[in-house]
């Protein structure tokens, strides 16, 4: 749905908003304003809260909304960006909520626009080693923060993905529910697990199509997407959707050597993602969408249990 003229008022943008492309398709542009559906209000507050600190960049008062816009590269670079979420905006100039509510469409929250455009991960991408970087320095930046009291909670397929793959969630609803071949895929996956003994902390893990590269710039990483999990599996779910959908080269994986428990963490990030597709594929009549998900994860499977012991569930 497109944002109507008093949500882009509520956020000082006046400039008429046109669709990104990528993601799901909700998010627009207006001038130096990007705006998106909030969503929850409070998960939105939340993720702006967030990148409100993590932008080392902002030398202004942090309710100041637009005027330092472009001010990314003034002071030292922590080896990415981030955009920064804007207020809404009185009439009387007062600043105000991360939040707008449109009457019809619900809450809409608005970022600075950045330049940049997300990476081809087809072969071995010249840009997979700025990823690597760009997800290490910007978890450093992560490191310590607490984790939400909400997260893991929503119910939602992403969530209980990263569950089954953790082992803090049955799996056999989501077997029960997949074609022969991909819920042995899934069995054979699940079988040569082993514990993960790397501490945890908040991380993106959604990165692959979420960080933006522009000549000059450190990489961008927007759209964040909690977890509470090594900072090591951002990179290996990356791995594994570039693997899965983007035709990468598993060369990849050679640049990721130094990852401590880096096959575990693969095996992991790709349980979580089969079984994302699974739940999401629930009850469609229409039997080619799971079909895909069985054909282009085979050769992802075949290729991680090649690195793994066999063995049990954990």
């Amino acid at each position: 749905m497109r944002p109507g003229p008093e949500v882009l008022a509520s956020f000082g943008a006046s400039a008429d908003p046109v669709s990104l492309p990528g993601g799901r398709g909700t998010a627009w542009r207006a001038g130096e304003v990007v705006l998106k559906p909030g969503g929850d209000p409070r998960v939105a507050r939340w993720t702006a809260d967030l990148y409100r600190d993590l932008d080392p960049l902002d030398p202004l008062d942090p309710l100041d909304p637009l005027g330092s816009l472009g001010s990314l590269g003034a002071c030292r670079d922590p080896g990415f960006r981030v955009p920064r979420p804007l207020r809404t905006v009185a009439e009387d100039g007062a600043t105000g909520d991360w939040v707008a509510q449109d009457p019809l469409a619900g809450a809409w929250v608005a970022w600075q626009w950045l330049p940049g455009e997300p990476a081809s991960w087809s072969g071995i991408s010249p840009f997979w080693p700025s990823l690597i970087a760009a997800s290490r320095a910007f978890h450093a930046a992560l490191a310590g923060r607490p984790a939400p009291p909400w997260l893991g909670r929503d119910g939602s397929q992403w969530t209980v993905g990263d569950q089954v793959a953790w082992g803090e969630r049955d799996p056999g609803s989501v077997l029960a529910g997949a074609p022969g071949p991909l819920a042995a895929q899934l069995r054979s996956l699940l079988a040569a697990l082993r514990p993960v003994r790397l501490p945890a902390q908040l991380i993106h893990g959604d990165l692959g199509g979420n960080v933006l590269f522009a000549a000059g710039e450190p990489p961008a990483v927007i759209d964040f997407s909690p977890y509470w999990r090594p900072a090591g599996l951002a990179l290996a779910v990356a791995a594994v959707d570039a693997l899965t959908w983007s035709g990468a080269d598993p060369a990849i994986l050679d640049q990721l050597a130094d990852q401590p428990d880096l096959d575990q963490l693969l095996a992991r990030a790709h349980v979580g993602r089969l079984v994302t597709e699974i739940i999401s594929r629930r009850g469609n009549p229409d039997p080619s969408g799971l079909e895909t998900v069985t054909r282009t994860g085979e050769p992802v499977t075949e290729l991680v249990l090649e690195r793994l012991p066999a063995g049990r569930a954990v």
